[in-house]
């Protein structure tokens, strides 16, 4: 009798285990679906990038799920509309993009990287208010 009572009571934490499981994978994808829909539409993932003529490219990489890369996102549109045809700028999820990701050696986000029109890049990692990321870009933009 006891051995069936461990028994069944062994069986009913792994249901509920699993069970919680198949919640948590369902609340993920909700919050995925609800952080996509609040982010700026993204285009394909992207493959490559190579550098402009004349004008240095500022590459943010980032994620969905990412909360440092969430509050800079909107900094990042910020200051792309005040710098517009002073740079370009980009927003790359690492997850739909990783072969890229791993071409810029990636290894934490949000990552801000500068591509010089003559192929050299220039990386810092980590959240930056807006005086810190305008103050990161600054020497890289045309004079």
């Amino acid at each position: 009798m006891t051995f069936r009572h461990l028994t069944l009571s062994a069986s009913l934490c792994l249901c509920l285990c699993l069970a919680a499981c198949g919640n948590r994978e369902k609340t993920s994808d909700s919050q995925t679906e609800d952080a996509a829909a609040a982010a700026p539409a993204k285009e394909a993932p992207l493959t490559a990038i190579t550098p402009h003529e004349t004008l240095p490219t500022i590459i943010d990489f980032n994620a969905v799920w990412c909360g440092p890369c969430q509050r800079f996102a909107p900094i990042f549109e910020e200051v792309s509309k005040e710098y517009q045809g002073k740079a370009i700028f980009l927003s790359v999820d690492v997850d739909r993009s990783s072969e890229l990701a791993r071409m810029f050696e990636v290894s934490s986000i949000p990552q801000l990287t500068v591509l010089m029109p003559d192929g050299t890049v220039k990386s810092t990692v980590g959240f930056m208010d807006k005086g810190q990321f305008i103050d990161f870009i600054t020497p890289y933009l045309p004079k």
